[in-house]
């Protein structure tokens, strides 16, 4: 008789079943790894990358006896969390659960779990809150924020202790005697130096984050902004700034013009060469930027015939050279591209509808730029 062991007919069965358990034993697995890794990819948008809110801050309030429980449930009422539960397991993996204080306390931009949950380690002191001024915010943006920080009632108590933006003002030795002079605020800093008296202060305050008192008037607010736009210039940059030829105010006001046009720092110090070439052969800027805060513009850059025509010493299109002031609170790395230039052998500059700064070295190569980015 034929021994069955080594027939390949019935040697072949147990070999069958073995590959299909292999098979089966990889399916299985794969399928085990794939949730395993959708869960942690769920975890980790939900905790670092989900927004309960897309917005710049967020303040809320910690109760004294308020429990964890409470906090979640009503953190998650008012759209500050996404997920009371999840919010609950973070803190005491964390062991942030132990260290909530009562207080005040402010989230910033972007506004995830884990930002939340951090904030609860460090309570505000009782009777402050925190400002932040964004770099690129023009005093029109400003008062509408103080004006929601309840810092102050309208835009105009603002304007009328540091001028409006947009706008010259008689000289103080042409003003009417006896009429309030706005153009000077009571602090000695050596950023004020040359600024000239019949502009306002605009792309002189710092932009950062600040902690004032609840009760702080505007005048303590605008001296804590405009001493930290002072510390910032350096007697280094004073002296290279001198070099050159140049005044602090010039600085500020390109500076706050690159802030508006262009967003990276190499860009910006790129960009910062074509406008002093600009400048110093009399050629007018045409910065789009310009225009906008000259007719009171938000949005993006592109401006309109009518726009670019609007009779306002801030209109680089029309009047050349620098306009008369800043246009924005310029952020660190705007100044040093201002103070420090990038050179290079362009001439024009437009940024694309995808964002893209692209250069051209003469008219011929912009206009060609123009029709492949712009149209």
């Amino acid at each position: 008789m034929e021994d069955k062991f080594n027939s390949d007919e019935n040697f072949d069965v147990p070999v069958a079943h073995l590959t299909v358990k292999i098979g089966r034993g990889k399916i299985i697995s794969a399928t085990a790894l794939m949730c395993i890794f959708l869960g942690m990819w769920f975890l980790y948008n939900e905790l670092y990358v989900a927004e309960a809110q897309s917005i710049d801050e967020i303040d809320f309030t910690v109760e004294k006896g308020e429990t964890i429980d409470h906090l979640a449930g009503r953190l998650e009422e008012e759209k500050i969390i996404r997920n009371q539960w999840l919010f609950k397991k973070y803190l005491v993996w964390k062991g942030i659960d132990k260290k909530v204080q009562v207080g005040n306390f402010q989230v910033l931009y972007p506004i995830t779990l884990a930002r939340v949950a951090t904030a609860l380690k460090t309570a505000l002191w009782q009777g402050e809150k925190t400002i932040t001024v964004v770099p690129g915010w023009d005093l029109r943006d400003l008062a509408d924020y103080l004006i929601k920080k309840e810092i102050i009632k309208d835009q105009q108590e603002l304007f009328g202790l540091i001028g409006e933006p947009a706008r010259l003002r008689p000289r103080f030795a042409e003003a009417t005697q006896g009429k309030q002079d706005f153009s000077a605020l009571p602090y000695n800093l050596k950023i004020f130096n040359d600024k000239p008296d019949n502009v306002s202060y605009e792309g002189y305050f710092a932009p950062d984050t600040y902690r004032v008192f609840d009760d702080a008037t505007l005048e303590e607010v605008i001296k804590k902004l405009a001493n930290q736009q002072n510390k910032l210039f350096t007697d280094k940059m004073y002296a290279d700034i001198k070099s050159q030829g140049r005044t602090v105010h010039e600085i500020l006001t390109m500076a706050s013009i690159l802030e508006r046009e262009v967003t990276t720092a190499g860009e910006k110090a790129k960009v910062a060469d074509i406008f002093w070439r600009r400048f110093d052969n009399k050629w007018a800027l045409q910065a789009d930027s310009t225009v906008h805060y000259a007719v009171n513009k938000k949005g993006d850059l592109f401006t309109t015939k009518e726009d670019r025509m609007s009779n306002n010493p801030w209109n680089t299109y029309q009047f050349a050279g620098l306009p008369p002031g800043p246009i924005s609170a310029p952020g660190f790395e705007s100044i040093k591209a201002a103070i420090y230039p990038e050179k290079n052998n362009y001439w024009y500059f437009l940024t694309s509808l995808d964002g893209e700064v692209k250069y051209g070295v003469d008219l011929d190569e912009h206009n060609r730029n123009v029709v492949k980015y712009l149209r």
